[in-house]
């Protein structure tokens, strides 16, 4: 595919972006670029880019805000946002917050107040602007945004002023960005969504943090240049066929490593018996892969969900920590997808340190190996031709879909969401549907009472859980903080804190509309923020909410919630 450069100049809201300039906060002057020293050891009180740091840890050191006074959380200020759906995660640097959202734009706002510094509006193509991209970050003095349009962007981090822009897919192959890059040692790493009917294979790209000019891409299934034995898990299905894989959310880097850790979906269409790959694992599906930075080779992977028919995919937060196993200090990533096992490995090796299922039931999996993690599926579920129906558990809406997990150094925990929920899947013709099956019915979890929103917490070094909260709503992505806290919207339209250590709720506030977004801490003039986005309902959401239909909530009017202790 030919890139692209284009060099536009700061124009009029028509078109692609206004600047405006807030008394005492013009960014020109006094602007510190952010460097990869930033990146790596960010200030207490900001949050760089996709759940606040390379760890993709999403947890806040701040500590101002404490079990002792939460239940003083007053709204402190509010931002309107454009209609679409709502799954935006601002940051925060040097007391500006940098917002996200649909229609293509991203706007820096005053943290104090939420006055308007600029803006950026970007000319999408007609029928486009309703979708999301999720997440943007800071580097140097550039705000890297990916897009509908499946452009990566560059803007003047003072200004909103477009330096560059570079096409990475073509839209005509259904193909777009739904979450935003990471940065670091001079590159920007963003990773494409694919729809069933993409004709090719989804890639993750790398690409020159000054120029935009691509530095290496790597696909999502094996291909020309990987292992046969890798290749052969597909089952003799050509290269050509293979599609989708989509690393729709996004992931982490350890800059000592030089190794950049993204989490891949599930291949179309999703019936083995319309994909024709007969038995085959289809490498590198429902993966954590493990890429060099520098080339994007894959250093090692593990595929959590080999076989899969159902579009059990592993989108997730990879999070990096540093924990003490065994009396030996282990470099680990987690991850957590739709099936609702959590993983650990080792980051360097990819060992399998353990796993912990965190839903009340599942039956995707027959046996999981407690010490080298080796799957056997449960055959008795993989449907055999078109009109074969399956309950799968967890189903299409997860255990964990969209929603991210939260890490806290201070005690050694994980906080992660699930939802407890089954799907009746049936095999329909690809025909009627590029994904070869139907899921519209979704059911209660074995086990669950009828709760359908469950925050785990789990000790980082066993994977034991240390307790659980259940509600009826599913619940959205969390965030931990230094004051001890773990903040968890629903899907409903509460907004929780709970102790990190009990679990217990110290506070919450009934908002707007579902909470899908995702909740960030910074800090300006000494005052802790909590900051989270409010508003238009997913198709996630809305199917979730068939399963506890007694609780209403309405839809639309996308606003920015930011909370501060009152007196």
């Amino acid at each position: 595919m030919s890139i692209t450069i284009l060099h536009k100049q700061l124009i009029l809201p028509a078109t692609l972006a206004l600047m405006f300039v807030v008394p005492g906060l013009a960014q020109e002057a006094q602007f510190v670029p952010v460097t990869d020293e930033i990146l790596r050891n960010p200030a207490p009180s900001d949050w760089l880019q996709w759940r606040r740091d390379q760890n993709a840890s999403a947890f806040s050191p701040l500590n101002q805000i404490t079990s002792e006074n939460v239940a003083s959380l007053r709204l402190a200020w509010a931002w309107a946002m454009p209609d679409g759906r709502q799954e935006q995660e601002p940051i925060a640097y040097k007391g500006v917050v940098y917002l996200p959202s649909n229609q293509g734009m991203v706007q820096a706002l005053d943290g104090r107040t939420g006055d308007l510094i600029w803006e950026y509006r970007r000319d999408l193509a007609g029928g486009m602007g309703q979708g999301t991209t999720r997440n943007i970050t800071i580097y140097q003095d550039k705000i890297y945004l990916t897009t509908e349009d499946a452009y990566l962007v560059a803007l003047d981090a003072r200004t909103g002023e477009l330096m560059w822009e570079i096409q990475t897919g073509d839209l005509s192959q259904r193909v777009r960005y739904t979450s935003g890059p990471i940065a670091g040692d001079g590159k920007i790493f963003a990773g494409l969504t694919c729809g069933a009917d993409t004709a090719s294979p989804c890639f993750i790209s790398a690409h020159d943090s000054e120029t935009g000019e691509e530095l290496w891409r790597r696909e999502s299934v094996a291909g020309p240049n990987d292992p046969i034995e890798h290749n052969a898990t597909w089952g003799g299905l050509p290269y050509g066929l293979r599609k989708k894989a989509s690393f729709w959310l996004t992931g982490s880097y350890d800059p000592d490593l030089g190794l950049v850790y993204w989490s891949t979906a599930s291949a179309s269409p999703y019936p083995e018996v319309l994909k024709g790959t007969g038995s085959g694992s289809l490498y590198y599906s429902n993966s954590i892969l493990a890429l060099d930075a520098e080339s994007g080779e894959i250093r090692w992977f593990f595929q959590m969900q080999p076989r899969d028919n159902f579009d059990m995919d592993h989108q997730d937060n990879p999070i990096l920590a540093d924990v003490e196993i065994n009396g030996v200090m282990r470099k680990i990533v987690t991850v957590l997808g739709k099936p609702g096992i959590q993983w650990a490995f080792d980051r360097e090796t990819g060992e399998h340190l353990w796993h912990k299922q965190l839903v009340s039931h599942q039956n995707l999996y027959e046996n999981i190996d407690a010490r080298t993690g080796a799957i056997r599926m449960n055959e008795s579920l993989i449907p055999d031709e078109v009109g074969d129906t399956s309950l799968v558990c967890p189903g299409v809406r997860g255990g964990k879909l969209f929603q991210t997990r939260a890490y806290d150094p201070n005690t050694g925990t994980f906080f992660s969401p699930v939802s407890n929920e089954c799907t009746v899947y049936e095999v329909i013709p690809v025909e009627q549907d590029a994904a070869g099956v139907q899921y519209n019915e979704i059911r209660h979890m074995e086990g669950s009472n009828g709760n359908v929103g469950r925050l785990a917490a789990i000790d980082a070094a066993s994977g034991d859980i240390k307790w659980i909260y259940d509600q009826r709503a599913a619940l959205g992505s969390v965030l931990a903080t230094g004051g001890g806290l773990v903040f968890a919207p629903d899907l409903h339209r509460y907004f929780r804190a709970l102790d990190s250590e009990t679990g217990e709720v110290l506070w919450e506030v009934p908002l707007s509309a579902p909470i899908a977004s995702y909740p960030i801490s910074y800090a300006v003039d000494g005052t802790q923020y909590i900051a989270i986005a409010v508003g238009g309902r997913t198709p996630g959401t809305a199917h979730l909410a068939e399963l506890y239909p007694e609780l209403k909530s309405p839809s639309g009017s996308n606003i920015l919630m930011v909370f501060s202790l009152g007196d």
